[in-house]
């Protein structure tokens, strides 16, 4: 099938449906893979036409969208930006791995070492810091595991993982509360550390269990940290407390075991463990 009739089914099926119809279903229909899907839509929106996605509800061609008269010829050929991961199997690289099988977009893999390859010249020039995770997108390069989180979402709109701008409250809320305070937090608990009150103030996390029982309220009674839909805010929180639970680095309350159980037997997720597997197995 060519790719002008891809595109002319996809019209056709949507504007066939009034209501929002959800990604896995729209591919189903249209008998192609998520990933196509994903190209196809935002080869649409390349030619003009607004394709919407609503987080937790899918997609829809709104009927004021009118369609351009190049909008059914064939895209000119344009070589997408190739995303290269730096990472080591057992790092915070696992994040952006998630991260990553969650868009459904091809990238490339480089696996580092520490002490070696991660201090080597040509990383360092990549990342003075000389750690992982980092990724390569085109020309850009973005450190730190919530940073690429974050830009991998605004990157991939038709992926759905950041919620629309003006409900991102709570998105950047918790996305970066797990990226300072709880990091903090559980770090210096596990060097056996304990803050006095005053020096609580100064290194900007506050009290190890007040900030447990703030997460813990967080994610009660929610699948999802940050509204209805699945986010890169929870590929971050969620890793950290299936990692924490995992080590013995936070506590395992009631909340935040139902909450990860709903994140960790997602398939993106369950194709990371099985890679780290993999690759730990020597395969």
């Amino acid at each position: 099938m060519s790719r002008t009739t891809r595109l002319q089914d996809l019209i056709r099926v949507l504007r066939h449906h009034t209501d929002p119809i959800g990604g896995p279903e729209l591919a189903e229909s249209l008998g192609i893979g998520l990933r196509a899907l994903y190209q196809d839509i935002a080869a649409l929106r390349a030619v003009g036409i607004e394709v919407v996605n609503t987080p937790g509800q899918g997609y829809v061609l709104p009927p004021e969208v009118t369609l351009p008269p190049v909008a059914l010829a064939e895209p000119a050929a344009r070589e997408p930006a190739e995303i290269t991961f730096y990472t080591h199997p057992l790092s915070r690289g696992g994040i952006v791995h998630w991260m990553l099988e969650e868009l459904g977009v091809p990238y490339r893999t480089v696996i580092l070492e520490y002490g070696t390859s991660m201090k080597s010249p040509d990383y360092l020039a990549l990342n003075p810091m000389g750690k992982v995770p980092a990724i390569r997108h085109g020309d850009t390069v973005v450190t730190e595991a919530p940073a690429i989180c974050a830009y991998l979402a605004d990157a991939f709109p038709e992926a759905g993982l950041a919620p629309p701008p003006a409900v991102r409250g709570d998105y950047y809320r918790w996305l970066f509360f797990a990226a300072g305070p709880l990091e903090t937090a559980i770090s210096l608990n596990n060097l056996g550390v304990q803050p006095t009150v005053e020096q609580q103030g100064q290194l900007g996390c506050g009290d190890y269990w007040v900030l447990i029982d703030t997460l813990a309220s967080a994610v009660k009674g929610r699948r999802y940290i940050a509204g209805k839909a699945f986010s890169a805010a929870d590929v971050y929180v969620g890793s950290h407390l299936g990692w924490g639970m995992h080590f013995g680095t936070l506590p395992r309350r009631p909340e935040f075991e139902v909450y990860w159980e709903g994140l960790r037997m997602r398939p993106a997720h369950q194709r990371c463990e099985a890679y780290v597997e993999q690759v730990l197995a020597g395969g």
